[in-house]
């Protein structure tokens, strides 16, 4: 079953677009902070994987991305502040340590599920894991539950009834972050990967500004259930 959804999704971007320029430097810190986490373990899975370790790779890139899920909650923090239009205190989710403890949880099952699903079923299953446990980096860095476990049954609860419209948004969003890698397209240059990386940082903290918009109406709908 479905319900109507909440949120169009122009105003998801409009809004995502102001939050990001209102805060564009605490949001660049946070997802800088977040791709430099996973860019040294991506570097040294590439290595291994040089080196015919293919197992090795998959571990680093697991810890990779676990790490840097666990280092993006300040990110997340960010921009629901930037979504509420609150001031940003740029020291203060990096001084509450329960944050991050909820989130290395939370993102240790999250990427396992996708690195898992990513192996089966032409990844379809990876997918799944997005659409359920999507939303349980605003859910820690809101503190609207204790605990990493909680965390991500309050992103299923949070989508219930909303999958269909949660893939499309999903989709959309992806593809907008794709732009990101254009400059790519004309060679692999300290100059492009710098541009794209600028881009990114860019095109996903207005992605996660967007989503604090959905997290905030999706939240307000199932207080009201």
């Amino acid at each position: 079953m479905t319900e109507a959804f909440p949120l169009r999704i122009s105003a998801m971007f409009r809004e995502g677009w102001t939050g990001y320029i209102r805060n564009i430097g605490p949001l660049t810190v946070g997802a800088l902070a977040t791709f430099a986490t996973y860019g040294v373990f991506r570097v040294l899975a590439d290595q291994a994987l040089d080196d015919g370790q293919e197992i090795a790779s998959v571990v680093l890139d697991l810890v990779g991305l676990v790490l840097a899920g666990t280092v993006s909650v300040p990110w997340y923090a960010y921009a629901i502040n930037a979504a509420r239009a609150r001031p940003i205190d740029l020291g203060g989710p990096w001084r509450e340590g329960s944050l991050f403890s909820a989130q290395f949880v939370c993102a240790f099952w999250f990427w396992a599920a996708v690195m898992l699903g990513l192996r089966y079923l032409f990844g379809l299953p990876s997918i799944l894991a997005f659409l359920f446990y999507g939303f349980h980096g605003y859910v820690v860095a809101d503190q609207a539950a204790k605990g990493g476990l909680r965390a991500l049954g309050t992103s299923v609860r949070l989508g219930h009834k909303r999958r269909m419209a949660l893939f499309a948004i999903l989709t959309l969003f992806i593809l907008f972050n794709f732009v990101s890698a254009l400059p790519l397209g004309y060679g692999a240059s300290p100059l492009t990967i710098a541009i794209s990386v600028a881009a990114f940082s860019a095109t996903a903290s207005v992605t996660l500004v967007s989503g604090a918009c959905l997290y905030d109406a999706l939240t307000e709908r199932l207080d009201e259930q």
